[in-house]
């Protein structure tokens, strides 16, 4: 399957490069930030095994993890502190999956993204075989909106 990648986040797409930079954002951090960053790159080292190792999606469902993401929401941590400006409407973006999160905020994202895991992890194990599901592709929607959250916190 073929991943298509706005030019905004290609740097990002290359093996490693987006662990490296949850590395570089997490040594930085503490705390609450850091724990939740932790849960992240963990959740995308286990989704960058599926969508470009290969790995099954039933080999990892079970290690994706939200404990941290859930027990900051259920505190009513404020997830615009990872980073309090809007996502820039990069014209790459433009025709593509992402264009609309152009003007929205932090916490926005990182709520779909920890939303679509959550997702994945109710539906798998139920509809793995009905199908109609495509798995690889829910898998790269979540690896490209952690990609562009990581773009975004970056600049």
């Amino acid at each position: 399957m073929t991943l298509s990648i706005p030019s905004l986040l290609s740097s990002l797409s290359s093996a490693g490069n987006a662990i490296k930079s949850i590395n570089d954002w997490w040594k930085k951090s503490r705390g609450d930030t850091r724990a939740l960053l932790g849960e992240l790159k963990d959740n995308l080292i286990y989704l960058e095994m599926v969508g470009r190792d290969g790995v099954p999606l039933a080999a990892v469902i079970d290690k994706l993890s939200l404990k941290e993401y859930q027990r900051l929401a259920k505190e009513g941590f404020d997830f615009n502190q990872l980073k309090r400006e809007i996502i820039i409407a990069d014209p790459s973006l433009t025709g593509t999956d992402l264009q609309y999160w152009a003007g929205k905020d932090t916490a926005a994202l990182l709520e779909s993204i920890c939303s679509k895991i959550n997702e994945l992890k109710l539906r798998y194990p139920l509809q793995k075989d009905d199908g109609r599901q495509r798995w690889g592709v829910r898998v790269n929607n979540i690896r490209k909106k952690i990609w562009l959250l990581l773009k975004h916190t970056r600049d």
